[in-house]
């Protein structure tokens, strides 16, 4: 997807955007693991389904997957009114294997920094 396309879906929906992100931003606090590489979104304006999709490094212990549907489920009723459906998508990678372009429709609200080794 393009950075234009982005661009253009964040803004079409930008007061639903920010409140999503800030939302994310603080149920994750608290709850955010070192495994976590990235976060971003996806939405579908038709059917007004947000999709989280949170990658990991590695496996999540029963308790952080956990937290993270905790968080999820914080961020659902900040906006439940304006949805009709809210996904989490847990996502484990390898640091080995690149995720930049794995990015939603609203693009990456959180990427970290990855080393070469």
């Amino acid at each position: 997807m393009l950075i234009d396309e982005i661009q253009i879906n964040r803004e079409k929906n930008l007061p639903l955007f920010q409140r999503v992100k800030a939302s994310t931003f603080y149920s994750l606090l608290g709850r955010a693991s070192k495994k976590m590489r990235g976060i971003t979104f996806n939405y579908d304006h038709k059917s007004k389904i947000i999709e989280t999709i949170i990658f990991f490094d590695s496996k999540l212990s029963e308790e952080e997957e956990e937290e993270m549907n905790i968080a999820n489920t914080e961020v659902l009723a900040d906006i439940y009114n304006e949805v009709t459906y809210f996904l989490l998508t847990l996502e484990i990678i390898p640091s080995s294997e690149a995720i930049v372009d794995k990015r939603g429709n609203w693009g990456w609200v959180y990427l970290r920094h990855e080393y070469d080794f």
